[in-house]
């Protein structure tokens, strides 16, 4: 059985302003604090040139990029028995699937206490050298591995498949709605890392039909006018994010960046227009040890061999591997500071100005 993903792209596409990722650091973005000043405030400080709304997962386990995801059908839900995951409560999917097609996608206080607060820092002029806004959410191959109905998971049924991707669409088409109230370009990522799954017999989607519901999904956030980001920090399924055919690459370059550079895929996409974020700084406690400097030449031995690291350099953007939410406050601190090293290496070889350096540094 095939079903059919639903997508919002009948409507009329909106304009996207122009982006120019320069080296920009970014956040992926969860961060291990509690109070939501402080959580602004690092994102101010760490990643003024594209601001990113915290996810704090150590608030609650709504916070979780899970929790958020599923937000919306939280008390028909609950956590599994065995394995990791939720399931759906018995007698209630229909009840699921409702909601599922039919929630508008807002985040709420309760599940993502950050993007409200990140809406009102946005709006107080607070990221005056933003010259770009992100927001991320968990995506429709993840989560739909993650809810079981069962004993088996959403993403072993084409309808129940389809109602996740709906509803991740939905979430996706919100934050980008809200968050054009900036006036600046919105780059809106879908994390991945289910991505890596095979088909089998406890998946049966085959990987057309994924690959087919993500990058429509992608899609949806084009035509509301954001730029559409795909994050896989798992194993490094790069073949399959070229197929989905997003505007932005995020992957752990630490431990692949040479495979991704020497994929011929991967200048390709460069030469057309794709942004790639490099998460070149591994996340983990007490980075003292890690050089900006080492990066950078890693970095560069690898994307001299393409023949046109300059223009790598001009399509880059540069982050940890993964989100930092499981780290100590200051290793937060150190992850930024090395990845503003690397991104300030990395501008002078694309010859952007200096001034856009972390604190001019």
């Amino acid at each position: 059985m095939r079903a059919v993903i639903p997508s919002q792209t009948n409507r009329i596409p909106t304009r996207r302003m122009p982006f120019d990722p320069a080296a920009a650091v970014t956040g992926i973005g969860s961060l291990p604090l509690t109070s939501m000043a402080a959580a602004i405030q690092s994102v101010a400080e760490f990643s003024s040139e594209i601001p990113f709304w915290p996810q704090m997962p150590r608030l609650s386990e709504q916070e979780s990029v899970i929790g958020q995801g599923l937000g919306a059908v939280a008390d028909l839900i609950e956590p599994r028995n065995e394995g990791y995951g939720y399931q759906v409560k018995e007698g209630r999917l229909d009840s699921v699937i409702e909601i599922l097609h039919r929630n508008s996608g807002e985040l709420t206080p309760a599940n993502a206490s950050g993007f409200g607060a990140f809406e009102e820092a946005l709006s107080s002029g607070l990221f005056k050298s933003a010259t770009a806004v992100k927001g991320q959410i968990e995506g429709l191959v993840t989560l739909s591995a993650y809810l079981y109905y069962r004993g088996r998971p959403f993403l072993s049924d084409p309808a129940l498949f389809a109602a996740i991707a709906f509803h991740v669409s939905q979430i996706i088409c919100w934050q980008i709605d809200r968050l054009k109230s900036a006036g600046l370009p919105v780059l809106r990522f879908v994390d991945e890392p289910a991505l890596c799954l095979e088909a089998s017999a406890a998946n049966p989607i085959a990987e057309e039909q994924r690959l087919n519901a993500l990058a429509i999904t992608l899609n949806d956030a084009r035509t509301h006018g954001a730029y559409a980001g795909l994050h896989c920090c798992a194993a490094r399924p790069f073949e399959r994010m070229f197929r989905a055919k997003p505007d932005i690459l995020s992957f752990d370059a630490h431990e692949g960046l040479e495979s991704f550079l020497a994929d011929p895929h991967a200048l390709d996409f460069v030469y057309q227009g794709g942004t790639v974020a490099y998460g070149l700084v591994p996340t983990r406690p007490h980075l003292n040890a890690v050089d900006s400097a080492s990066i950078f030449i890693r970095w560069l031995e690898a994307a001299s061999l393409t023949g046109n690291p300059q223009k790598l350099a001009e399509r880059a953007i540069i982050t940890a591997t993964c989100g930092l939410g499981l780290l100590d406050t200051p290793s937060v601190v150190e992850s930024f500071n090395v990845a503003h090293g690397v991104s300030k290496l990395i501008r002078r070889l694309a010859g952007t100005s200096e001034e856009k350096c972390f604190e001019d540094s």
